[in-house]
């Protein structure tokens, strides 16, 4: 089994109350979950989808796995919101990467994202499942307008929200010394594309780059909670 170090941040920033972000971290299985909905409601849909990593047992068909949880996990947080009416309506994302044999195994639905760092490239290998990235894809709207966008925050799939859920699902090969990259959208909402590259890219320790990446974020107006889940192969 191929291990991986790994080292997880959160914090709720300098605007919220509360946060809503939760992560899971284990020594092949990382995932972070964003919260929303209703008062208090959008932890406790992010707490349900974590709860379930915890349980999770992968022999085979990692990807059929993963996206059972997905699934289960969406059906759970529906019904729970369905008959409690403080919880009506609430939801969460969720990018989750499970490591093996050199392998990393992607399941993804919201706007939290997962990126690979090797060498000195940094690639995003999720697709924010929002209105302003469905903008970009047609051609009408930049990268840099969608960074700004007053809609930014819009999303088209969350768990939780409608009874049924499209998931992500995908593979990618793995190198000795490959970083992975969670993060809620509270790391990229206000931080510069080359500002969070640039401390990727550096060769300082896990630690060091996650409290740097965490830091960055508060210092650009910290208006969301910000999750960062890192790990090395």
């Amino acid at each position: 089994m191929t291990k991986v170090q790994v080292v997880a941040k959160s914090e709720k920033g300098l605007v919220r109350k509360t946060n809503e972000d939760r992560l899971f971290a284990s020594d092949n299985l990382i995932a972070v979950a964003d919260g929303m909905g209703g008062h208090l409601a959008g932890e406790v849909a992010a707490q349900i989808a974590v709860d379930a990593l915890a349980e999770l047992s992968i022999e085979d068909n990692v990807l059929d796995t993963l996206e059972a949880v997905f699934l289960e996990t969406n059906r759970t947080i529906f019904e729970q919101g369905k008959n409690n009416k403080e919880q009506e309506g609430m939801g969460t994302t969720l990018t989750v990467c499970y490591v093996k044999d050199y392998k990393g195994y992607i399941g993804h639905v919201g706007d939290s994202r997962a990126y690979l760092v090797r060498g000195s490239s940094v690639v995003q290998l999720t697709q924010d499942h929002s209105y302003v990235n469905q903008l970009v894809a047609l051609g009408t709207l930049s990268q840099e307008e969608a960074h700004k966008h007053p809609q930014r925050n819009i999303l088209l799939r969350v768990l939780g929200t409608i009874e049924d859920c499209e998931v992500d699902l995908f593979e990618i090969d793995l190198e000795k010394g490959d970083r992975i990259l969670l993060a809620s959208d509270g790391l990229v909402a206000d931080l510069a594309k080359e500002t969070i590259d640039e401390i990727l890219l550096s060769k300082n320790s896990l630690e060091d780059v996650a409290d740097k990446l965490v830091e960055a974020a508060l210092a650009s107006g910290g208006r969301d909670n910000v999750t960062v889940v890192l790990g090395q192969v």
